[in-house]
Parts: C-alpha cells; structure tokens; sequence
C-alpha cells in the first residue's frame, strides 16, 4: 500500500470495508443501483473489485456478471455482514497498516547504518 492509501485507509472507515474481503454482501452506489457479489478486494481509495456479481439497475433491471470493478467515488453504503465484528475487524486491519509502515522503518534503518 503507498504512502498516500495508507494514510487514507488510517484516517477513515476504508479499514472496515477492507474487513469484508472474502465475503459476499450488498454495495448500494450513488445512481440508485446496487450490486450483489463476492468482494475480492478493497483498496485504500476504497475502489472494490468484487465477482459473481448481480447487477440491479435503478430501472430494476438484473444483469449476471462474472467481475465488476467499483470506484470509492461512487459508492454509498456497503453492506457489512453480520458475522464480521465491526471493533475487531477495524483493529486488525489499522493493524495490518500500522505494521507495514513499522516494517517499511526498521528496513529504512538498517539501511543507514550499513
């Protein structure tokens, strides 16, 4: 993750939708559309990539589709699942960012004193 993304992603709520990787839940947009599916990845911009995917369209129309990518910008809710433990799934995720800023540090400092 890059220095911006990873400052987003400590100073926001990217860290809980980043939680619902591996699950399967709802993601309304701002058309009025929604989306059904597998979210496969959530980057710091909060862009989903997500498969399996039922379309709804404001109209009501349904489209099946295998892939879909969703920019952060158009997002309105994400749908967390009920087995996901909103607290805890924050805290893991702050720390999987807060680890890899430490990593990024130590290899930093080990560089300077060789």
């Amino acid at each position: 993750m890059a220095g911006r993304e990873r400052a987003i992603a400590e100073r926001s709520l990217v860290c809980l939708i980043k939680a619902v990787q591996g699950y399967n839940t709802t993601v309304e947009l701002r058309n009025e559309s929604y989306l059904e599916g597998f979210i496969e990845h959530v980057d710091g911009f909060m862009n989903i990539k997500m498969k399996d995917v039922k379309f709804v369209k404001a109209s009501g129309e349904v489209d099946n589709l295998p892939a879909m990518f969703v920019v952060g910008t158009q997002i309105r809710y994400v749908h967390i699942p009920d087995e996901i433990d909103m607290r805890k799934a924050i805290e893991q995720e702050l720390g999987k960012i807060q680890g890899t800023r430490t990593v990024k540090r130590e290899r930093k400092m080990k560089k300077r004193k060789i």
